[in-house]
């Protein structure tokens, strides 16, 4: 495996990470919009540039329908993923 490849693998997995953590934190406070936007795009059906895409768009979607999801403890947990998902998006090529 390159080094290329295991960056790659390296930020999916925080992606996925940040994205099970909304999930519990959305499935425990039984947030059900936040949790029908994140399951409309996540778990990632794959690696892609297009499935990574897909899931910024819900989430930049959610921001919009429903700011107020995006506050409290869930703020910290969106910055990482939006982070992350940037990473892959803006500075590697997929």
């Amino acid at each position: 495996m390159s080094a290329y490849s295991a960056d790659h693998q390296d930020a999916v997995e925080l992606v996925d990470d940040a994205c099970q953590r909304l999930f519990d934190m959305w499935c425990e406070s039984r947030s059900v919009i936040p949790l029908g936007y994140l399951l409309h795009c996540w778990p990632l059906p794959d690696k892609r540039r297009a499935s990574v895409q897909r899931l910024a768009d819900g989430m930049r979607e959610l921001s919009r329908a429903d700011p107020d999801a995006l506050g409290g403890r869930i703020w910290p947990v969106i910055c990482d993923l939006v982070l992350h998902i940037d990473e892959l998006l803006l500075y590697r090529r997929m």
